[in-house]
C-alpha cells in the first residue's frame, strides 16, 4: 500500500517536472487562477448586500410603495446603520453613497445603491469571464504543448531501442502507449492540476469570508471534510488499480487490431473472419468489462461525496435559520452563506474528481514512464567517436552471441572480408545466418568477441556514423506508405530527381515505375501493397543504390519470384554489389557460386569455409546442400519439359548451367 502511494506521488511529481520549460506561462496561469478564484466569490456577496439594502429601504418605507426618485428618502444604507457581517458591504455601499453625492444627487440613495450594486455585479462577472477565457486558452495551449513534447521524447526513446525490444513487445501496445497513454496525461498534468489549485485558492478565500460571516456555521460545514477525504482516498486506490488494467487491455486490443489489419489477406485467404471476430469480441469484452468496473467506481464516489456534503448542508441550514430568527445573523448574510457553503464544498468534491482523474491518468503515466525508463541496451560509449568514411574491411574475431543467457546461438565465429569482397552465409535454417548479419550494424552486441570495420571496434564508434555507411536489402523489403520517389530517396536525403531516376534505372525499376498512374509520384500503399514482390525488391535495391553504402547486407532477394523477375533483380543486384563489401544470406546456392568466400553455418558455428569449388571438393555439408537443391531443380525442369508442348530451355543462370553464368563474376 505504501509502495503504491509513494510510486503514485513520485510519478505525479515527475509528470509535473515537464512544466519546467514553461514555468513563466504556468506562473501566469496560476496568477490568473488566483485572480479568478478571488473574483468568482464576490458576486454572491453583492447579492446579499442588495437583499439587505432592499429590506432596509422597505422598512423605512413602512411597507408602503416606495418612490425611488424621492430625494428625501433616507440617506443611510444598511451598511451605515449597523455593522454588517458581509465583508464587501461597507466598501460597496460607501462607494455607492459617494457616487450618489457626486453625480446623482437628484435620485434617492437606495435607488443609486441598487443600480451601483447591479453594475458592480455585471462588471465583476464580465471580468471573471474574460479571465476565464484567457486562462482557458493558455491552459489548453500549454497542455497540448506538453503532450507534444512528451510524445516526441517517447518516440525518440522508442526509436533507439534495440531490435530485441520490438521482438518482445506488441506493436499495438507500443502504439497505445505512444498515443492513448500520452493523451491521457493531459487529464492530470494541466487541466485538473490547474483546476485543483484554483479550487484550493477559492476554498481559502471562501473560508475566510465564511469565518467572517459566522465562525460557528463554518465549523459545522467543515466537520464533514475528513469523511470526504477518506472516501476519496479509498475509491482512488481502486480506480488506479482498475484503470491500469484498462490501459493494458487497450494496448492488447490495439495489438490485435494491428495484427488483423496487417494480416487481412491471410485472414480472408483462409476464411478465418469468423474466428478472428470471436477473438476480437473476447478481447473487446475484457476491455468493456474493465471500463464498466472503473466507471462504476467513479459513479459511486460522486454520490457518496455529495451525500456527505448534503448532511453538512442540512445542519448549516438548521443552525443558520435559527440565528436569523434570533436576529444573530442578517437575512442577506444567511442568503449568501448557503451558496458559499456550496462553493466551500465544491473544491472538496472537486478534489474527489481530481483524485479519480489523476489516478486514472497515473495508470497511463506509469506505462509511459515504464517505457521511458527502459534502458537502451545499445548506446554510444562516452568515448565513442564518429566512424570516418570506411573502405569496407570487416572482421569477426571470436564472436559468440546468445539471445538468452546460457544458450549460444553463435559460437567462436572468425571471418574476415576485404573491401569489395562478397561473403556468403549458407546453411540449414536456424544456423545463425541472420543473427550474424544483424551484428554488423550493431542491432545486437556480441556476448563475447568483437567486430571491427577498418580496424575500428564497432562498440567504440557512434551508432549513427556506423549505420550511415551501411545498407540492407531484405528478402521481404519494407516500403513506406508514400510515393515511389520518397521510398527511393529514403536512401539519401536531398537526392535530386535525376539521381533518384538513375538509381531506379540501375535497379531495373525505372520502366515499371514510369508505367504507374503517377509515375514516381504514385503512392504505393502500406508496405508497398500496390506493387508486386519483384517490383518492391527493385525499389528497395534502388534505395540501397542511392544510399551508396560501403558495406551491404543482402538477404536473398530472388527466392520467391518468377524466372524473368529473378533475372531483372539479379542484374539490379549486380549494380548494387559492385565495389562494395557485401554480406549475403543465400537461400539459393546457385546465386553465390562466384562469392569470394562462402561460410557454411551449422548450429551456430562455422562448419566449412571457402570458395564454391573448394567446398564441393571437400564433400561436406555444403556439397550435400548443393546436391539437394541441384536435384530438386533438375527434377522440376524435367517435369516442366515433359508437360510442355514445346521443349523449353532451362532458365539461364540456373544450377544446371553452373559454368555458363551470363553475368560478371561478382553477381548474385
Amino acid at each position: 500500500m505504501n509502495k503504491t502511494k509513494t510510486t503514485s506521488a513520485a510519478s505525479y511529481i515527475r509528470l509535473l517536472s515537464y512544466l519546467k520549460p514553461y514555468w513563466r506561462k504556468a506562473t501566469l496561469i496560476l496568477v490568473l487562477s488566483a485572480i479568478s478564484a478571488c473574483i468568482s466569490v464576490l458576486p454572491t456577496q453583492i447579492l446579499g448586500i442588495a437583499i439587505d439594502e432592499i429590506r432596509v429601504a422597505d422598512k423605512n418605507g413602512e411597507n408602503t410603495k416606495i418612490d425611488w426618485s424621492d430625494t428625501s428618502a433616507p440617506v443611510e444604507t444598511h451598511a451605515h446603520r449597523q455593522k454588517s457581517t458581509i465583508p464587501l458591504s461597507k466598501p460597496l455601499t460607501t462607494a455607492a453613497h459617494y457616487v450618489h453625492s457626486r453625480w446623482f444627487g437628484q435620485y434617492s440613495v437606495p435607488l443609486v445603491t441598487l443600480i451601483f450594486l447591479a453594475a458592480s455585479f455585471m462588471l465583476i462577472h464580465a471580468t471573471s469571464s474574460g479571465i476565464t477565457l484567457t486562462h482557458g486558452f493558455m491552459t489548453t495551449e500549454m497542455g497540448q504543448r506538453l503532450i507534444y513534447d512528451m510524445r516526441n521524447q517517447l518516440y525518440n526513446h522508442i526509436q533507439h531501442f534495440p531490435i530485441r525490444y520490438f521482438e518482445n513487445n506488441k506493436t499495438g501496445d507500443i502504439m497505445s502507449r505512444l498515443m492513448n497513454d500520452v493523451n491521457s496525461l493531459e487529464q492530470a498534468i494541466v487541466g485538473p492540476a490547474i483546476t485543483f489549485l484554483t479550487d484550493m485558492l477559492k476554498f481559502g478565500w471562501i473560508l475566510y469570508f465564511c469565518m467572517q460571516l459566522d465562525w460557528q456555521l463554518t465549523s459545522i460545514a467543515l466537520f464533514v471534510c475528513p469523511f470526504i477525504s477518506l472516501c476519496t482516498y479509498h475509491f482512488g486506490k481502486k480506480i488506479r488499480s482498475v484503470f491500469r488494467s484498462v490501459r493494458d487491455t487497450t494496448g492488447e486490443l490495439n495489438a490485435l487490431i494491428q495484427d488483423n489489419v496487417s494480416g487481412i489477406r491471410i485472414i480472408a485467404g483462409f476464411a478465418k473472419e469468423a474466428e478472428e471476430m470471436e477473438r476480437f469480441k473476447k478481447k473487446n469484452f475484457e476491455n468493456y468489462a474493465l471500463y464498466v468496473k472503473t466507471l462504476r467506481i467513479v459513479a459511486t464516489l460522486r454520490p457518496i461525496a455529495d451525500l456527505i456534503t448534503e448532511v453538512g448542508a442540512v445542519f448549516v441550514i438548521c443552525l443558520g435559520g435559527y440565528k436569523v430568527l434570533q436576529g444573530q445573523l442578517s437575512a442577506g448574510a444567511f442568503v449568501i452563506f448557503f451558496p458559499y457553503l456550496q462553493m466551500l464544498y465544491s473544491p472538496i468534491t472537486g478534489l474527489t474528481r481530481f483524485y479519480s482523474t489523476v489516478q486514472r491518468a497515473i495508470a497511463s503515466t506509469e506505462r509511459v514512464f515504464e517505457t521511458l525508463d527502459t534502458p537502451h541496451e545499445l548506446r554510444d560509449a562516452l568515448t565513442a567517436i564518429d566512424l570516418p568514411p570506411v573502405k569496407g574491411t570487416v572482421e569477426f574475431r571470436h564472436v559468440h552471441f546468445s539471445y538468452v543467457e546460457g544458450i549460444e546461438v553463435l559460437r567462436d565465429i572468425n571471418v574476415a572480408a576485404l573491401p569489395g569482397q562478397m561473403i556468403a552465409f549458407v546453411g540449414p535454417s536456424g544456423g545463425g545466418k541472420t543473427t550474424l548479419t544483424n551484428l554488423i550494424p550493431r542491432f545486437y552486441d556480441p556476448t563475447k568477441g568483437e567486430i571491427l570495420i577498418d580496424g575500428y571496434n564497432i562498440k567504440d564508434v557512434k551508432l549513427h556514423s556506423l549505420r550511415k555507411q551501411m545498407a540492407m536489402v531484405l528478402q521481404e523489403p519494407f516500403l513506406f506508405n508514400d510515393t515511389v520517389r520518397a521510398n527511393i530517396a529514403y536512401g539519401r536525403t536531398g537526392a535530386s530527381t535525376q539521381e533518384i531516376e538513375d538509381a531506379a534505372r540501375a535497379a531495373n525499376a525505372h520502366v515499371f515505375i514510369k508505367d504507374l498512374v503517377k509515375g514516381y509520384d504514385s503512392v504505393i500503399g502500406e508496405r508497398g501493397v500496390k506493387l508486386s514482390g519483384g517490383q518492391k525488391q527493385r525499389v528497395a535495391i534502388a534505395r540501397a543504390i542511392l544510399a551508396n553504402p560501403r558495406v551491404l547486407i543482402l538477404d536473398e532477394a530472388t527466392s520467391s519470384v518468377d524466372t524473368e523477375t529473378e533475372q531483372l533483380i539479379q542484374n539490379a543486384i549486380y549494380h548494387l554489389v559492385k565495389d562494395r563489401t557485401t554480406f549475403v544470406i543465400a537461400h539459393r546456392l546457385s546465386t553465390i557460386l562466384h562469392a569470394d568466400l562462402i561460410v557454411v553455418l551449422e548450429e551456430g558455428h562455422i562448419a566449412e569455409m571457402g570458395k564454391h569449388h573448394t567446398l564441393l571438393a571437400q564433400g561436406g555439408l555444403y556439397k550435400r546442400l548443393f546436391e539437394i537443391q541441384f536435384l530438386a531443380q533438375r527434377k522440376t525442369a524435367e517435369e516442366y519439359n515433359e508437360t510442355s508442348t514445346e521443349k523449353t530451355a532451362i532458365p539461364q543462370g540456373s544450377m544446371l548451367e553452373l559454368n555458363e553464368s551470363p553475368l560478371p563474376s561478382k553477381w548474385l
